[in-house]
């Protein structure tokens, strides 16, 4: 064994400097993405000064930790950690813009309020597990979206989903709680 004749085990020995100095950017890369994500909560208040929900007493709201999220809740449903509320989260030290980045949906890991979301109640959040009893993952656009202005358009659509979701899951959320709505 003299001789190295897989092509790639050659190009990495050649360029292993750069290819490591590539990999290190990856810490870059999720400091950013989570830095964006958090920034979306400006977005959100600004969209609920605006009206884009008629509701009386909801607020958004931001959670720091190693899966920060935001999203929207009433003023009167609980407020702890493991309470329900409508959210989008994205894990700290992972965040990048790819599938299966971020979650969107209901997060608790109450098992009293996790019976009203069945699959048949909210078809459009399909996803199970245990922090999240209705949730889908948001795939970013398709291509090189982060190029020039772009990332607007992205957050434009993060937050519409946050929106949507809120109209989709904010009344099974309520019947969890025993807010049930006129």
């Amino acid at each position: 064994m003299n001789r190295i004749e897989d092509e790639r085990i050659k190009f990495y020995l050649e360029h292993e400097a750069r290819i490591r100095e590539w990999a290190a950017l990856k810490a870059e890369v999720n400091a950013f993405t989570d830095r964006f994500y958090r920034s979306l909560k400006g977005d959100l208040d600004a969209a609920l000064g605006s009206g884009k929900i008629a509701d009386e007493g909801i607020e958004s709201f931001f959670h720091d930790g190693e899966w920060p999220g935001l999203g929207l809740r009433r003023h009167d449903w609980p407020r702890g950690d493991r309470d329900p509320d409508v959210r989008l989260e994205w894990h700290r030290k992972s965040a990048h813009f790819s599938p299966e980045g971020i979650w969107l949906g209901v997060r608790t890991n109450v098992d009293r309020y996790r019976q009203p979301f069945t699959k048949e109640a909210c078809p459009k959040f399909p996803r199970r597990s245990p922090w999240w009893p209705a949730y889908v993952y948001l795939d970013p656009p398709a291509g090189r979206f982060w190029e020039g202005d772009n990332l607007k358009e992205y957050r434009d659509f993060l937050v519409e989903r946050v929106f949507t979701a809120w109209q989709d899951l904010a009344p099974l959320v309520d019947e969890a709680v025993g807010h049930l709505r006129d």
